[in-house]
């Protein structure tokens, strides 16, 4: 038949029948995990190994036991303000994600249901800051951080970074709901004497609510991998991100100190995979129902 797909098998030793197809997306796959796998391995390797020997070659993928110490972990923990880099940094996370949240919604609420002049340059104008780096605004963005005196404020990270992720959040949950929300809804609220306010509270963020929580995910991730912004207006120790604070390892005596370096990576990525697990089934309904379809 036209269009059908022909299956290719190979015969090992005449009774295993492979289907060189699924062989061959499972073989990429593979590949792909392992690609994937080997830089987040090999760091968690390199935290539990001294710092000379992080410079050892040829590098040691699998070190002996006997190599393996945990030394680095406690140096961040005891000698260094692990906590309050954390603290500082979950707190980033969090707010960036609830404003973020709050105005995306509204936002994708607005541009999926209702009509108005402009909409369609409004929209276009937010596609279009999706397109630039945050950093090549960095100029501009420090002055208004100056002239708001939120240079070294932790709210001048809060702000610029619920700026940064809200175009991106706003086109997400723009398509899911127009594709899986539908308008029958809010006519039923409307004729029940609701208004758009209660469509959006009662209709609009409990159906949303994978897709807000797919883009929450990646929200709370950023404060987590930024560096740019936050090493820029972030001066006092008191109150460094995890980025700054890991930067800091950076030349700190006239070399850099891999195994606290990759000791305080390993750690800081345990909020985000809590968070990921919290989240897990909302992320994933969220992604497979269209949040990503636009």
């Amino acid at each position: 038949m036209k269009g059908e797909k022909r299956n290719i098998y190979v015969y090992i030793k005449g009774k295993y029948k492979i289907d060189i197809y699924m062989m061959t997306r499972y073989i990429l796959l593979i590949l792909g995990l392992i690609i994937t796998v080997i830089p987040m391995f090999y760091m968690l390797v390199s935290s539990l190994k001294e710092n000379r020997s992080t410079f050892s070659y040829p590098p040691k993928l699998f070190p002996s036991l006997k190599e393996m110490t945990l030394s680095n972990f406690e140096y961040v923990l005891v000698n260094e303000n692990f906590f309050k880099y954390l603290a500082n940094t979950i707190f980033v996370a969090f707010m960036t994600v609830f404003i973020a949240a709050i105005i995306s919604t509204l936002l994708a609420y607005s541009f999926a249901r209702f009509k108005f002049p402009g909409k369609n340059l409004l929209y276009s104008m937010i596609i279009a800051v999706m397109l630039i780096p945050g950093l090549a605004m960095i100029i501009p963005q420090f002055e208004m951080a100056v002239k708001f005196k939120l240079i070294n404020n932790l709210w001048g990270v809060i702000l610029f970074y619920s700026a940064w992720v809200t175009p991106f959040s706003t086109f997400l949950l723009k398509g899911y709901i127009e594709d899986n929300i539908p308008k029958e809804l809010d006519e039923a609220i409307y004729i029940d004497g609701g208004s758009i306010f209660t469509v959006y509270r009662h209709v609009i963020l409990p159906m949303a609510s994978p897709a807000v929580a797919a883009v929450s995910i990646l929200n709370f991730l950023f404060p987590f991998e930024e560096l740019g912004w936050s090493q820029t207006i972030l001066k006092s120790d008191e109150i460094r991100t995890l980025p700054v604070a890991i930067t800091m390892f950076f030349q700190a005596h006239n070399r850099t100190d891999w195994g606290y370096v990759f000791a305080m990576t390993s750690l800081s990525m345990i909020p985000v995979i809590i968070f990921y697990l919290l989240l897990q089934k909302y992320f994933i309904s969220g992604l497979s129902s269209g949040s990503i379809k636009g």
